[in-house]
Formats: C-alpha cells, structure tokens, sequence
C-alpha cells in the first residue's frame, strides 16, 4: 500500500500543478469506471477526494466526535484514513490548543493542514525522512527523526496525533526511508518508547490521539498488528488520567462502528502479498476487497 502512494505522490511532486490536475482527473475518472479495486490507479485520488469531503462534513465529524454509528456504506473499499484523519479532527475542533504534533506525518495534505479543525494552530510534523509534498508556506514545520527519541524538550505540545504509525515503530521501514541503520527492523516492543516519549513532550492535560490496525495479533515485517493484549499494553505505557476508544470495523459495504470483542478476529489484507504487488503471488482480493486493516482502534489518551 505505502509503495502504491508513493509512487503517486511522486508522480505528483513531479509535474506542475496544471498538468497533474490533468492527470489526476484521468486517474480519478479512470478508477470510478472501474470495479474500485483498492490500491489500483486511481486509488490515491478517489481516497484523497473523499478524504477532503469528509472531514468538512460537519455531520460526520459530530457522529465521529460523539461515537455514534457511521452512515452506511461509509467508506467502501476505502482504507482506515477516511476514519481516522476525520477521527482525530472532530476531537482536535473543540480544544483550546495551539502546538499541535503529527508524529508520522499522515496529516500532511494541504486540505486538511488548512482544515478549520487547524486554523490558527502551530503544526509540526515529524517523519523519518523527507516526503514529496511539504507545506512550508503553510507555517507547518517539518522534523526528521525517531519517535523514540524525540529533539523536542518536556510538555511541548497541547495535543499529538499517532495516526497508523505506531505500528511501525521497531520493525522494518526501509520502504519509508533510506537511512537503512534508521528505518531495519529492531524490536517490534519498542512501540511502548514511543509512546512514553509522545507522552514527555505533551503538556500536562494534553491529549494524545492514536490509531493503529485491529484485530488479530499478525506481524508482517514492516508493521504488526495491535491484538486486544498489545492494546492494553500501549495504554499502561502512557498511564492516562483519562482515556476513550473506539473501534471500528470494516464490512463488505463499508466501515462502521464496533468493539475489540466483535473485532478480535480481524485480519489484514496486505496488497504487497498479493499478485497486484508481487508478480510471483497468485492471491486475489477476498470478497469483501479490504484496502488493509479491517479493524482500527482509535484512543484518545490524556496526560
């Protein structure tokens, strides 16, 4: 999947802006003519036109905020960002904040770096490595480093966002980075350094929002996959005073709201090991074609 992006993102940063509105209007129609194959051209923007959609969507954002079922149909054959970048904005809409952190950088689209959930906010992200889309001019700023081992001082920021990272953290990233001595894999454990260093730089009260693949337990190299165990792990880790989750599911028809009990059993559908990316593989989609997780677990966990 990250490789599918990629390479758009790419081809994006590498012809002006005119020309690539030419190009992605022949991408995104190509792809609605189509069986809507996750991960096929025009994939990248389908999900980044329903992304910008949605998190404008005032009705949506409320029944994220207030955990309520989603629309049916929501979200089909889409993966888990059209949940959780809505997600973390309708909760970061209300704060009284100022320092904002993307810890792994999902949040770097220029419409939802100036979505109102982010007017007036001081944005900083921090990746492994540079990305073919930065938004300087936007004010955002731009870190390269490990979310183990954070340059920012104690009690920086007003609330963080962890959003499908986390899961990365000590396994194999060298898909998302050159530095090989960097991003190979180390230890799948060392998730819980991140999380007690996203809570160091948080300010006291400050909210930490993140989200991960749920469901079984699975380890594919390059990310694992949080079960209900790893889960409490995490949250021991950062201790809350106070904390929420929410589960998600993915169906046939779309995502909708659930619980790690219903979700337990969920497991991932990497496109990588399937013969749309590897030419040696024989796996076809399954019948409910999942653009990956088909569960997400979503916590807001407060300092």
């Amino acid at each position: 999947m990250s490789t599918v992006l990629t390479a758009a993102s790419r081809l994006k940063g590498s012809v002006g802006k005119a020309a690539w509105n030419i190009v992605r209007r022949k991408r995104l129609a190509s792809y609605l003519k189509s069986d809507r194959r996750p991960w096929r051209e025009g994939y990248y923007e389908y999900r980044e036109q329903c992304l910008s959609e949605a998190i404008v969507n005032e009705s949506l954002l409320n029944v994220l905020e207030n955990g309520q079922s989603l629309p049916q149909g929501y979200a089909h054959r889409l993966d888990a960002r059209l949940i959780e970048i809505p997600w973390v904005l309708a909760r970061f809409r209300k704060l009284n904040s100022e320092r904002f952190l993307d810890a792994g950088s999902a949040m770097n689209y220029d419409f939802v770096l100036t979505s109102p959930a982010l007017e007036n906010k001081r944005v900083t992200i921090i990746t492994l490595a540079p990305e073919g889309s930065a938004f300087w001019q936007l004010g955002v700023s731009y870190v390269f480093g490990d979310l183990r081992d954070l340059d920012f001082r104690d009690n920086r920021f007003d609330a963080v966002a962890c959003i499908s990272t986390i899961e990365h953290i000590g396994m194999d990233n060298t898909m998302y980075a050159d530095d090989v001595a960097l991003a190979r894999r180390s230890n799948p454990n060392e998730f819980v350094q991140a999380v007690e260093e996203l809570r160091r730089v948080l300010k006291p009260t400050g909210s930490l929002y993140i989200t991960f693949p749920y469901g079984k337990y699975e380890n594919h190299g390059w990310f694992q996959q949080f079960d209900s165990e790893l889960v409490d792990t995490l949250v021991d880790a950062f201790a809350p005073s106070r904390s929420s989750e929410s589960i998600f599911q993915y169906h046939s028809d779309g995502w909708q709201l659930s619980d790690r009990k219903s979700a337990a059993q969920c497991e991932f559908f990497d496109v990588h090991e399937s013969k749309y990316g590897n030419p040696k593989s024989t796996i076809e989609y399954p019948p409910d074609f999942p653009a990956g997780e088909r569960a997400l677990a979503c916590l807001e966990l407060i300092k």
